[in-house]
């Protein structure tokens, strides 16, 4: 991954049908400018594939700035890229894309709200199979 950022999240969330509903899963790399990695799994209960992508994308933005400000600094000095392969994701948080499903407008807005914390955040919709490599599945 190419470092013209100061921090970049690889994100991807999905859902296997367990019978008694939807059951989400998520990961995501945080990675910083001097190489450092972390990878984080999360266990998202009932969860569409939809939902785990944004409730992923939220949790690893949450973590940053959580590091970031107990570190005491301001993540508005800081940028950040996103690589994801959720074409719907990339758009309703970048394009405009009207967000249709009632489930994911909470998600979107506190998606967006945490990235608008950064001075610089690129949302990259990236191929699946980069995403399988680097988290897995």
């Amino acid at each position: 991954m190419c470092f013209e950022f100061d921090f970049a999240i690889v994100s991807d969330g999905g859902s296997l049908d367990h019978g008694a509903g939807n059951h989400g899963y998520g990961s995501y790399v945080l990675s910083n400018r001097d190489g450092r990695k972390e990878t984080v799994r999360l266990d998202l209960g009932t969860a569409t594939n939809n939902e785990a992508e944004y409730r992923t994308l939220i949790a690893a933005l949450k973590d940053l700035l959580g590091r970031i400000e107990r570190a005491g600094k301001s993540a508005s000095t800081y940028s950040l890229l996103v690589h994801t392969d959720s074409q719907l994701m990339v758009g309703q948080l970048t394009q405009g894309w009207q967000v249709k499903a009632a489930n994911l407008r909470p998600l979107v807005d506190e998606a967006k709200s945490l990235i608008q914390a950064f001075g610089r955040c690129d949302l990259v919709k990236v191929p699946r199979d980069e995403i399988v490599r680097l988290l897995g599945h």
